[in-house]
């Protein structure tokens, strides 16, 4: 008689092939991030926080450039860099910045922002790190600035910008351009992708750190 395979074996090897492809795609997912330890120190910024969202009905349409793309579905990075730069003294709306960008082609034709671009208009600068690092965080705070840093959405979910604010009680807390008020880091599983500063040409704010 030809002996049944027992059904526990199938169902234990059901699990483990069901565990093996979860941590490879666990692994995928959160490959190139950095996880951020707690605030060592508080970092209350002076002036107002300015809070824009990308579903702003008074923008949510507009085009990135010649792209097929909204500020509503990706214009997260454009709310975090006219956050960044209203409060750094320079008043900016996601709106007038978008035009501005697309006059100046900024954009490439999926919408990405062009850094080497940006610059070259004379009006911005646009610090891009290839490191991630509580230090840097810390610092750029210090300077007067804001971290623009790549994160995923609820840890696990599509890449997003959100702005890093401030650092209280060993939080660090962003604007998210999809969230009214603060949201913690910690959110987004305190993991960070990338990390980018942008801030208005000749205030040497975040170069050097």
């Amino acid at each position: 008689m030809r002996k049944r395979n027992h059904p526990i074996v199938s169902i234990l090897f059901l699990i483990m092939m069901l565990f093996l492809i979860l941590a490879a795609f666990l692994f995928l997912r959160l490959r190139g991030g950095t996880i951020i330890p707690d605030a060592k120190e508080d970092i209350i910024p002076s002036q107002e926080i300015i809070f824009f969202r990308q579903d702003d009905e008074r923008w949510a349409d507009e085009v990135l450039g010649s792209s097929t793309y909204t500020l509503k579905k990706s214009g997260c990075l454009v709310c975090c860099i006219a956050s960044a730069l209203s409060m750094s003294g320079t008043e900016q709306t996601p709106d007038a910045l978008n035009d501005q960008f697309t006059f100046q082609n900024v954009y490439d034709s999926e919408g990405n922002i062009l850094w080497e671009k940006m610059r070259e208009t004379g009006n911005y600068e646009a610090d891009v790190y290839n490191y991630v690092t509580i230090k840097l965080l810390t610092d750029i705070l210090k300077n007067g600035n804001y971290p623009i840093v790549r994160v995923r959405m609820h840890g696990l979910g599509n890449f997003h910008y959100i702005l890093v604010v401030k650092a209280e009680n060993g939080k660090f807390y962003c604007m998210d351009p999809l969230k009214d008020g603060l949201t913690p880091l910690s959110k987004y599983g305190n993991r960070i992708y990338a990390v980018r500063c942008v801030y208005p040409a000749g205030k040497n704010y975040c170069r050097g750190i």
